[in-house]
Parts: structure tokens; C-alpha cells; sequence
């Protein structure tokens, strides 16, 4: 019998992943929000171009959760900023049984309760401690997404580059379930890697995105320009190194130095950050989880981030002042 999953937050993240389960012989059904995106799935289908070919999909989509079919796997693949009324929104799904993969950029609110701290609760990303209560780490899957689309237009996702899901658990091995996600990952535009150390996965990609996804919406500048630019991949390399001591200090060190870090990432060329493209379309960015809680760990291991906490400061400011611009609350 044919997986139900359900994708909830069909971007350009969920929307790669929703083609890839599909054609991997899962039933797939989307729960957005409410918008033009949404309704050209529900009228024309999902069209996903990936590596010089198109596929429209056309699958079960509403904004209503009582619409759909009750999932095996539910996949989030929303900005941190959303996850937690996602979440909400779910509720009965992780309630009833279904298994969790959540897909996200930043620091996971799950982390210091892997480590065993006293306080658990990572108050950039959970300021409550809802997220944890509802999904601590035994009870969720996470995924770490190598691989780049975008929304061209309503209802059309574009692939880019990349093909790869990390998969694992957030208390390290690999289970029954992540085994059972990573098989229904079997063909399509991405294929799943499964890992026994997805805390490592984790922090070693957000080690790339702590300093080129602000330092790009701070600029405008593209991951190339930035790093062919001497002062600013100095300032990308000293961002690095600061995160990269609070992970040691959470017993997550990496091997990389700030060089080999930024090297993998000017290879990917003249690209745009997700930062980027949530500035230059007005949206919230996802300061909190790439960078607010990096510093908030910082702080709490006692490691001074005089680069990150300038970075964070300079992009706060430049919101505020955009937002109030707009006449919106700041996000």
C-alpha cells in the first residue's frame, strides 16, 4: 500500500520534495496557506521543471487540513518563523500517530534538549517551549535539504541545483522510521540520505548559512560577489569561526576551517540566498533561526560573537525601519 503523505508548506522546498515522493509511488497531498500559489495547484496542478524536464502534478491541495486525507508522514518544509502554527495547525495528524519530518534552515528547537542542558528550551526559535512539548526529539524526524528551487510564478516550482535530503533522528542512529521515510524517497528530483548523526548535518549547514544568508539580505549581493569581496569574506570567515565554537562547545564540532566552508559554498557560484529572495519579495526573514539563536547559544556557553552580534544588530535595524517603511509589523 502506497504511503500517505502529506507535504505541509508546498514552496519551493516542499513542492521539490512533493514531485520527488510522488514519483517515488507515495500518495502526496499539500496544506498551504491560503494565496495565488495554492489555488493555481488546486486549478492547473503542481508543475515542477527539474533538470530540463516538466512534470505537473496533480494531487490533493487545500488550506484546510479536514480536506485531506489522514497522513502516514506529515512533512513540514516551512520558514522557521511558521513552524510553530504550522504545527498547531497539525496537531490531530502528530496526535493520531503520524510520523514527523520537519525540514527547516537555522538552529532546531529540539538541539540543547539532545545535550542534555538543564533548559532546554532555545527561546529564539520556541519562545515557549510549545514545539518542544508537542515534538521532542524522540517523537520527530529531521531533514537537512541540499538542493535549490524556486517559485518562478503561482503554482510552477523551478529546481535548480542539488539533489539531496539528509534524514535522520535527532537522537542520533537510524529507525525503523527513517528508513521507511528514506524508501519513500526513491526516485524524482531528490533522493534521501540517511544519517546517524543529523545533529552534525544540521549545524554543518547552517555553519554556511549563520553568515552568507544575512551578510546577502544585508547586500544584496550574491554568495560569489560576497566572497570574491576581501572584507566581506573576512567578516563571512570570523562569523564562522564563532559558531563554529559554540557547536564545539555543544559537542558538535566540525573539521572544516572557515576556508574550506566558504570555498563549498563560492563553488555553487553567483547564487541567492533564501534570506536573499525573502528580502527582495518582502518577506519575514528567518533571523531567529540562523542567527538570534546562534547567538543565543553563544551566550549561554559563555563564547563571544562581536561578528555575529554586528551582523544581527545592522539586519534587526534594516527590518525595522523597512517594515515600518511598509507600514507593517516588523517580523
Amino acid at each position: 500500500m502506497a504511503l500517505k503523505i502529506t507535504i505541509v508548506g508546498p514552496g519551493a522546498v516542499g513542492a521539490t520534495l512533493a514531485a520527488s515522493f510522488t514519483a517515488s509511488g507515495a500518495q502526496v497531498s499539500l496544506l498551504g496557506a491560503p494565496g495565488a500559489h495554492l489555488d493555481a495547484i488546486v486549478e492547473h496542478g503542481l508543475l515542477v521543471d527539474s533538470t530540463g524536464r516538466s512534470a505537473r502534478h496533480r494531487l490533493a491541495a487545500s488550506d484546510d487540513p479536514a480536506r485531506l486525507p489522514e497522513p502516514d508522514l506529515v512533512v513540514i518544509c516551512v520558514k522557521s518563523q511558521d513552524l510553530s502554527a504550522a504545527v498547531t495547525r497539525v496537531r490531530p495528524w502528530i496526535e493520531a500517530g503520524a510520523d514527523v519530518l520537519v525540514v527547516a534552515n537555522g538552529v532546531p528547537w529540539w538541539l540543547l534538549a539532545t545535550v542534555g542542558a538543564d533548559d532546554p528550551v532555545i527561546r529564539s526559535v520556541d519562545p515557549d517551549g510549545g514545539l518542544l512539548e508537542l515534538l521532542p526529539p524522540i517523537r520527530v524526524m529531521a531533514g537537512v535539504a541540499h538542493f535549490s528551487s524556486s517559485v518562478p510564478a503561482a503554482g510552477h516550482v523551478t529546481h535548480s541545483s542539488g539533489d539531496c535530503l539528509i534524514v535522520g533522528n535527532p537522537l542520533g542512529g537510524v529507525s525503523a522510521r527513517v528508513d521507511r521515510c528514506a524508501k519513500a524517497l526513491s526516485a524524482g528530483p531528490v533522493h534521501a540520505e540517511v544519517s546517524a548523526d543529523i545533529r552534525t548535518a544540521t549545524w554543518e549547514k547552517l555553519l554556511g548559512n549563520v553568515n552568507l544568508n544575512p551578510v546577502s539580505a544585508l547586500t544584496g549581493g550574491t554568495v560569489l560577489e560576497i566572497l570574491e569581496h576581501p572584507d566581506l569574506r573576512q567578516l563571512c570567515a570570523a562569523i564562522f569561526t564563532e559558531a563554529a565554537e559554540v557547536g564545539t562547545r555543544l559537542g558538535i564540532p566540525t573539521a572544516m576551517s572557515a576556508d574550506e566552508r566558504l570555498d563549498v559554498a563560492r563553488r555553487l557560484g553567483a547564487f541567492r540566498t533564501s534570506m536573499l529572495q525573502d528580502s527582495d519579495r518582502g518577506r519575514r526573514l528567518e533571523t531567529d533561526a540562523i542567527l538570534g539563536a546562534v547567538r543565543e547559544l553563544a551566550r549561554r556557553a559563555g563564547v563571544p560573537s562581536p561578528a555575529m552580534d554586528a551582523v544581527d544588530g545592522l539586519l534587526s535595524l534594516r527590518e525595522r525601519i523597512r517594515h515600518e517603511d511598509q507600514g507593517q509589523e516588523p517580523g
